[in-house]
């Protein structure tokens, strides 16, 4: 295993490479240092001394001598009045360099890397490799831990080594778990995930180009049709009776989420064969994690699709609403224009013919009240006319306030959604619910989006 790749590798091993700035603010340098300095006896030694000290104000850790920039060297030999060509790095033995080493740890505080470190080195890579951290993660995790608690960082290749030691002991000891949990048929289950056939039926295998239940589960449909969300469905329920077999192992195991993704998204990533050639229980570890991630990757694969089917549903709906709604404005217009010309010409009229036979002086009461009843009758076919102009317009009106063309149009849209939404609804939501309750955090559900698919429901029924 390689934690770091070659070019990070090469970085991690190299000293701080400095601009103008950096140089000037990494290599200014206390009286008390100047003096250490001083006291060497040679140049070149006082050089790559103050240049140690540079790097490891830095860094927080020493580099070899052939690895130190000639540009820092020759910046100090001239800060200390030396001519840069008399600094022979060559010259600056191990020994020195290991005297000044310690020098520079006890002028600053830091302890050396020695087997006390390693102890607490150790512990800590055990505490975060139960965590299931990525091993580039945890070197630098350790890095700020070496650089929190004072203590020299080493090179690559000790902490290299202390890492893998501390992820192949976990790996040990969670194998080491499987293997004592584990019952004959609960490795049968698993074996069978690495055969041929159709992840939700027991039909042989006729052909040697079938796919493997392994990697029939590992698909992940985001389609709404009704096939692909039985198919779905069918997956999760294969899954689903594995993973509540697995239930007791999973706890005894007590990976949480960073280790479940661990070992399940290196099934994901890898072929059948480099599958089966793991050991037993690694292979073992492995899958269970699988089955334990997609079925929650299952969930919530269901979930965004009934989230979409809604929202789908919803946008069809109001943009249908909205069709009908430009429409009915058109006769609207027209209607309103109608009953303008009506009122303007019929009730206007008779009202001020009325208001002017009963002012008049020269009838009495009986003449008046024929009068108007003459009016009235002479104008009957207009107001039968405005009346049945005005009912269907109030009546489309009233529709429009109280919403019953929108719900009319979910209703005729309900048993699009419902052949859908009810396989989740039925199959899995509420065994699903259950189970996720135990150990992780179950996602939710947009209490709007169902409770109007409810009313729908419950309307069409």
């Amino acid at each position: 295993m390689k934690i770091l790749n070659a070019v990070e590798q090469e970085q991690f091993e190299s000293p701080p490479v400095f601009n103008s700035v950096q140089r000037k603010q990494y290599f200014d340098f206390s009286s008390e240092l100047l003096t250490l300095a001083q006291d060497l006896q040679t140049p070149t030694n006082q050089v790559c001394f103050l240049v140690s000290c540079g790097y490891f104000k830095a860094a927080k850790r020493f580099f070899p001598n052939r690895r130190c920039s000639r540009r820092d060297l020759d910046y100090v030999a001239q800060k200390l009045g030396f001519q840069p060509e008399s600094i022979d790095v060559n010259s600056y033995s191990a020994t020195t360099r290991l005297r000044h080493e310690r020098l520079i740890l006890d002028f600053y505080g830091f302890r050396p890397f020695d087997s006390t470190a390693r102890k607490f080195v150790t512990g800590e890579i055990e505490k975060l490799a139960r965590s299931q951290l990525q091993p580039a993660l945890i070197l630098w995790r350790i890095v700020d831990n070496l650089v929190k608690e004072k203590i020299e960082i080493p090179g690559y290749y000790p902490l290299a080594e202390l890492i893998l030691a501390g992820v192949n002991a976990r790996k040990a000891e969670l194998c080491a778990m499987i293997d004592r949990a584990l019952t004959a048929h609960n490795r049968e289950a698993l074996d069978e995930l690495l055969v041929q056939g159709s992840a939700g039926e027991d039909a042989p295998v006729l052909t040697k180009t079938a796919a493997y239940k392994l990697t029939l589960l590992k698909k992940l449909s985001q389609s709404t049709r009704p096939s692909k969300i039985k198919e779905t469905i069918t997956d999760l329920l294969v899954v689903q009776g594995l993973y509540r077999d697995f239930l007791p192992i999973l706890c005894a195991l007590d990976l949480n989420h960073e280790g479940v993704r661990y070992y399940a998204h290196s099934v994901i990533k890898s072929e059948i064969f480099q599958v089966t050639r793991r050991s037993s229980e690694d292979r073992y570890l492995h899958l269970i994690a699988f089955v334990t991630h997609q079925y929650f990757r299952l969930q919530d694969n269901l979930l965004d699709v009934l989230l979409n089917v809604l929202q789908t549903y919803l946008n069809t709906a109001q943009r249908e609403h909205k069709e009908v709604c430009y429409r009915r404005r058109e006769y609207w217009n027209e209607a309103v224009r109608k009953l303008i010309g009506y009122v303007d010409h019929s009730f206007v009229q008779i009202l001020s013919a009325i208001k002017r036979i009963t002012d008049s002086a020269e009838f009495d009461d009986a003449e008046k009240v024929r009068q108007i009843r003459a009016l009235l009758v002479a104008e009957e076919p207009d107001l039968y006319q405005a009346e049945a102009s005005l009912a269907p317009l109030k009546r489309d009106l009233e529709s429009e306030t109280d919403g019953e063309d929108y719900y009319s149009i979910l209703e005729a849209k309900s048993v699009r959604i419902q052949n859908r939404i009810s396989p989740i609804l039925k199959r899995c939501l509420s065994k699903a619910r259950q189970d996720r309750k135990r150990c992780y955090r179950r996602s939710s559900i947009s209490k709007t989006k169902t409770g109007l698919w409810i009313e729908v429901h419950r309307r069409n029924s």
